[in-house]
């Protein structure tokens, strides 16, 4: 059997034209940030992890890996350790999503998109992190190395403000964590989840939307730390994206529950081992 090709190909769908073909990607997973852009995952040959920006061509297809050119590479802080995986957890494109009409209920602005990156590491002993990052955090970097030639920022002058790192203990189960700027989180076999919202608006000292006014919200600390023994990272990382956060009972299931997702105002269990779900209003 001859070798295994991999690529990433990219099609408008409008006109069925071919408008990206990469062969052998470096990057691990994707999700686009608009018609122009996307967002990919990427850890070098020296264990850096970072987020590119890249721009989608128009009128020519690249044909590999050494063409792409990135808009913009946001870093993480240096490891410990080696990566297992690191995965952009897929959102809708922000522009498909219909049009924004401001009076309409349960309708986010195209602006509000928060999106969920997944860091494994070959310790499992040091956990596993998932960051928090709104779609204008990297609109913003984009915009403000346009007119420089280093295209790369460390940490420090993008996460710590922009964004939310949390520890978390992964499920099994493929769950849509995030809806919106929403993302909500349970232990395995848990009976209780935690939901941050981090609408800048909703994330305002004592603001309780009439969306969901029986959650007790609260706003966020204002920084969250991982350090010590099960920190991944050869620093203290310190994230102070504003938010608010709730503790929500689950519906009972004696088995517990494996994962939970969310929609627009919906929280969906699910226990895959015994093929159960449940769904409860926010």
């Amino acid at each position: 059997m001859g070798d295994t090709l991999t690529a990433f190909v990219m099609w408008d769908w409008r006109n069925g034209n071919q408008t990206m073909f990469v062969e052998d990607p470096e990057f691990t997973s994707f999700t686009f940030i608009s018609d122009e852009l996307v967002l990919v995952s990427f850890v070098d040959d020296d264990g850096q992890v970072s987020l590119r920006v890249l721009a989608v061509p128009s009128g020519h297809s690249v044909s590999s890996a050494r063409e792409v050119e990135y808009l913009c590479e946001l870093r993480y802080p240096r490891l410990r350790g080696d990566v297992r995986d690191i995965v952009i957890m897929q959102a809708p494109l922000p522009t498909s999503a219909g049009p924004d009409i401001p009076r309409a209920p349960f309708v986010h602005s195209s602006t509000d998109v928060l999106y969920t990156v997944m860091l494994y590491t070959m310790d499992l002993g040091l956990g596993t992190v998932v960051l928090l990052v709104p779609r204008s955090t990297i609109l913003n970097q984009v915009l403000s190395v346009a007119a420089s030639p280093q295209k790369y920022l460390e940490w420090e002058s993008w996460g710590p403000k922009g964004s939310r790192m949390l520890k978390v203990n992964p499920s099994k189960v493929q769950a849509c964590h995030f809806h919106g700027m929403k993302f909500v989180y349970s232990p395995h076999g848990g009976t209780f989840a935690r939901a941050f919202d981090f609408n800048p608006y909703a994330a305002r000292k004592g603001v309780n939307t009439a969306s969901c006014p029986h959650l007790l919200w609260k706003t966020m600390p204002m920084e969250t730390k991982i350090s010590r023994r099960r920190n991944p990272f050869d620093i203290d990382v310190v994230t102070s994206l504003p938010g608010r956060e709730a503790s929500i009972p689950l519906t009972p299931n004696k088995h517990g529950w494996e994962s939970t997702m969310i929609t627009e105002d919906h929280i969906v269990m699910a226990q895959s081992e015994r093929k159960l779900f449940a769904y409860m209003a926010m």
